[in-house]
């Protein structure tokens, strides 16, 4: 949802969000100026310039889309997932060994968020294994609550440091079993600089709804039961009801979700996610809207998103 060459993620060379912006600018620029260039320049030099944008755009798009397919697919990792598997399905393992593991036996130098990454793959591999019969219910309920101690873990770690950070409220509707997913989604907003919340389903029917919700700046909720569309549904209206006019970005993701695209887009639910990166990545960029949008109102201007970057306009 990743190669040898990724590093920090303030100082990678292939990062997904810089090599985007690097790699489609010089091609925009080509579009627009394209007969300029012609003019003026030899027809190698426009080949070298035609060539250099459409391939960076394109590998802007092949490093952007590494994580949103898990790391089952990075053979960088193979060995790993299989040990740890093997770790977390062993009830005689620590707590401390799981963490020892993720910090030494993980290919180095990537940043934080990529070990998070790594727990959700382990989970979903799991829950394919249970769906094919490869494993029992006994590993399931090891493994799923080996995970999820880990996870508590860990968002312990991230939360010790005071930050100011927007908030993501993580919910489920009503009835949902699964539990560990919703977890590990706040635990990778947390590794990303989010704060992040995450209600229990039986809270949802609760004022504890109000309370979570007045302090989010967006919300995921997390559908793997199809069986559960009516407690969905009433739980987007929920949101909606309590929230009132100061409406709430809706970021919705899940084996059910997957399967009722039209009833989501009904329903008016503002993006449907295939993977826990890209949910907190498309959260990034909501945030990041309404907070251009909000000084643009302030200032008595409006601001333009355009391929170079925010464009301010006044009246």
């Amino acid at each position: 949802m990743i190669d040898g060459s990724l590093q920090g993620e303030n100082n990678w060379p292939n990062d997904p969000k810089s090599s985007r912006c690097e790699g489609l600018k010089p091609f925009v620029r080509l579009a627009a100026e394209r007969k300029r260039a012609y003019l003026t320049q030899s027809d190698g030099e426009k080949l070298r310039r035609l060539i250099e944008g459409t391939v960076a755009s394109m590998t802007a798009e092949k490093l952007s889309a590494r994580y949103d397919r898990g790391l089952e697919h990075d053979r960088l990792y193979e060995k790993a997932l299989a040990e740890f598997r093997f770790l977390i399905l062993n009830p005689r393992t620590r707590l401390a060994s799981l963490r020892a593991f993720l910090e030494h036996q993980l290919p180095p130098g990537r940043p934080f968020y990529v070990k998070v990454l790594f727990l959700e793959t382990v989970a979903r591999l799991l829950g394919r294994e249970w769906v094919s019969d490869d494993c029992d219910f006994i590993d399931v309920t090891i493994g799923s609550a080996r995970l999820q101690e880990l996870a508590t873990s860990l968002s312990l770690e991230l939360s010790d440091a005071e930050r100011e950070a927007p908030c993501a409220l993580i919910l489920t509707p009503s009835g949902e079993q699964h539990t560990l997913m919703p977890h590990l989604i706040g635990l990778l907003f947390e590794s990303l600089g989010w704060a992040s919340q995450v209600l229990d389903p039986a809270a949802t029917k609760t004022p504890a709804l109000r309370r979570a919700l007045e302090g989010a700046d967006i919300a995921c909720i997390g559908w793997s039961n199809i069986r559960l569309a009516a407690e969905f549904k009433s739980l987007v209206q929920d949101v909606r009801k309590l929230r009132g006019e100061a409406r709430l970005p809706l970021v919705v993701g899940g084996a059910a979700a997957l399967d009722s695209v039209d009833f989501l887009v009904g329903l008016g639910i503002d993006c449907i996610c295939d993977s826990v990166y890209s949910a907190v990545k498309i959260c990034d960029s909501y945030y990041e809207l309404e907070r251009i949008s909000q000084q643009a109102r302030a200032a008595g201007r409006t601001a333009v998103v355009t391929p170079s970057g925010i464009d301010w306009l006044t009246p």
